[in-house]
């Protein structure tokens, strides 16, 4: 009997070695089959998802702009979810007086924080109705958009001194370029309060302020570029930047004054809008084109050389005198009208005959552009341009590109004034008709006739 029991047990342990064999190997293969299958595992990943994490961009922004700076900034390292949200947006509330502060902020936390230094946001809740947008990137670019509701903006003067304040901290001084838009009556103090803390300023950009009548700005040395756009109350501009070499302007024509600006290269003057003042000042165009005549690049609205100016007026007479009004430094030249009629393509090659050096042309016509009520053109601009002209033709300019003609007759008309009374070389020209981009076809054919209208006069 003995014998026979310890028999059953060596059976019975026997078979539970086999099941827990068994047991391990089923595990094993488990086991293996979930390492060798990366759906399966994604599936359990995501059960266990946080379920915050899945909520909007909007409502995570609230969630950030909750914390202190330093703990949003931490917040990065949660999951590739949160990597970019704090950087992206940051929401404050506060009072308009409180701008100055907030934006200072913002600029040490960037230069603290964010050790990429490419771009960051702030939106400020200012008042009951003000919202500022800051957006900074590249460590030296900062927007401010200000947005306000107001039926009617109220008008004000803004006077900007740049560089006035020498010291500042270094997330201030980092700032290179200034964009600006819809500053108001309410905001302008404070902002003028903060362009003065930039002391590295090299470009500023002014856009879309409404209620904004007159503009000066006093900026030294350090400015390179300053642009002014859409400001369509503005009627009286004063720039004084000694160093300035880049000046960008489009909206009504103001009364303006540049002073001194000898390093002046690219200008765009595109007053499509009109004259801002009635009558109008012939005398302070003068004195503006004066200003810009040592650029290489211009952009002019094509009426200010259908203005009739009388011979009386001090520059006019000036200039008759001198007879120094000619662009030598120009390059490439932007002409902006609203059509390209007889008369309008006189006063163009009268303009053109005072660009002795001029390589490249871009024509425009725009229809919503200012049209003077003249139909005649100016005999003072004729007048002077046969008086000072040395060469009656232009030997470099090697390319003419017309945009925005609707009627082919006007570019056939505008292609053979040039060859006939304005170019010596057969340039290159390119039109694009309206909405349709550059067009070989178009280019080919333009050049067909005006080869075989030189290939006439010149046997």
């Amino acid at each position: 009997m003995g014998k026979r029991l310890r028999k059953k047990k060596k059976k019975k342990s026997k078979k539970k070695n086999r099941k827990k064999k068994q047991n391990q190997n089923e595990n094993k293969n488990c086991f293996n089959s979930e390492i060798q299958n990366p759906k399966r595992n994604s599936v359990v990943e995501d059960k266990k998802e946080d379920l915050i994490s899945r909520l909007p961009d909007e409502i995570l922004f609230c969630i950030i702009s909750l914390l202190p700076t330093k703990s949003a900034a931490q917040t990065r390292s949660l999951s590739t979810r949160w990597r970019n949200l704090w950087s992206k947006a940051l929401m404050l509330h506060g009072r308009t007086e409180q701008i100055l502060q907030v934006i200072t902020g913002f600029l040490d936390d960037f230069e603290e924080l964010d050790l990429l230094k490419q771009f960051r946001w702030l939106q400020y809740q200012f008042s009951q109705n003000g919202t500022l947008l800051a957006r900074i990137q590249d460590q030296k670019e900062l927007h401010l958009d200000f947005h306000e509701n107001q039926e009617t903006p109220k008008n004000f003067d803004w006077h900007l001194k740049l560089h006035s304040i020498k010291q500042s901290n270094f997330s201030l001084s980092a700032i290179k370029v200034l964009c600006l838009t819809s500053v108001s009556s309410l905001t302008k103090e404070t902002v003028s309060s903060l362009i003065s803390r930039f002391s590295f300023l090299e470009s500023l950009e002014i856009v879309e302020c409404k209620g904004l009548k007159s503009l000066r700005i006093e900026a030294g040395s350090k400015l390179r570029s300053l642009t002014v756009l859409d400001c369509p109350q503005l009627d009286e501009v004063y720039v004084f930047s000694y160093n300035l070499q880049n000046f960008q302007f489009r909206g009504w024509l103001p009364w303006f004054w540049i002073k001194y600006v000898p390093y002046l290269e690219d200008a765009m003057l595109d007053f499509s809008e009109g004259p801002a003042h009635y009558p109008f000042s012939c005398e302070n165009l003068l004195t503006l084109l004066l200003a810009v005549a040592n650029v290489k690049i211009l952009t002019l609205s094509g009426w200010l050389l259908e203005v009739p100016v009388p011979r009386w007026l001090p520059t006019a007479g000036v200039i008759l005198g001198r007879g120094d009004f000619v662009l030598n430094n120009l390059k490439e030249l932007w002409w902006i009208d609203s059509s390209m009629e007889k008369h309008k393509i006189e006063a163009l090659g009268c303009f053109l005959k005072l660009c002795p050096y001029l390589e490249k042309l871009f024509i425009t016509i725009d229809p919503t552009s200012y049209c003077y009520p003249s139909k005649e053109q100016s005999r003072f601009w004729i007048e002077y341009s046969r008086k000072v002209a040395s060469n009656t033709r232009l030997f470099h300019l090697r390319m003419v590109k017309m945009e925005g003609f609707t009627n082919p007759e006007d570019e056939k008309l505008l292609g053979e004034y040039l060859l006939e009374k304005v170019v010596s070389t057969e340039p290159i020209m390119i039109t694009a008709p309206k909405g349709d981009g550059w067009s070989k076809n178009c280019t080919q054919q333009l050049v067909k006739i005006a080869h075989t209208k030189h290939q006439q006069k010149t046997h």
